[in-house]
């Protein structure tokens, strides 16, 4: 039996406390002036770790993975990946992924890369079935492109991955400007008529 702190949620649960103690500490000792300024360093530092929690609550929050059994554990689908003990749902949104996981060393970066693509296409999913993105879902996909590129320099691949801001954050901002131009034209009070005139 794993004493307690050695288990995997054990040691999460105490991983987290400490995480919320030291966000109060960190809370408290900002400064009041809401203009103040503070090292760069020491905010990159902090938006990194924001950008890294909220990845870590969304698999845990959102994700609809549940284990497999080991017997189906070999019946991958040719446009999924596995990568250590990930099994992918939403790769097959892109081809590049797949080729570049598919035999990919199953280091730490890998898999924690891996994860994150798998929650970037989903959401990415999502916004191409709507024909539309939010600013929520180009942020929150945008902290998942930062860091798996981070991921992809600890790597050495970052040319390999080039395709999470040329092809995958390229389409979501394309698409949250489709929403912002529907937005614009309900906001947009001018009757028909005279838009059309306006135009000509």
């Amino acid at each position: 039996m794993k004493k307690d702190g050695h288990t995997d949620v054990a040691s999460s649960r105490r991983m987290c406390k400490t995480i919320i103690e030291d966000a109060n500490d960190i809370l408290d000792s900002l400064p009041q002036d809401m203009e103040a300024s503070l090292p760069t360093w020491w905010t990159n530092k902090l938006a990194k770790c924001s950008a890294m929690m909220n990845g870590a609550r969304d698999y845990l929050v959102y994700s609809t993975d549940t284990p497999m059994p080991e017997s189906e554990t070999a019946e991958v689908p040719t446009d999924q990946v596995v990568v250590g003990d990930f099994k992918s749902k939403h790769f097959d949104i892109c081809p590049s992924a797949v080729a570049l996981y598919k035999d990919i060393e199953a280091s730490d970066e890998a898999i924690e890369s891996a994860m994150l693509h798998d929650m970037l296409f989903k959401v990415e999913k999502k916004a191409i079935a709507a024909n539309m993105a939010t600013k929520e879902q180009v942020d929150k996909t945008q902290h998942y492109a930062d860091m798996i590129m981070e991921l992809a320099e600890e790597m050495n691949l970052v040319d390999e991955h080039a395709y999470v801001e040329d092809v995958h954050m390229a389409k979501m901002k394309e698409l949250a400007n489709t929403e912002q131009e529907e937005d614009e034209e309900n906001d947009d009070m001018t009757p028909p008529s005279v838009r059309m005139m306006n135009a000509s």
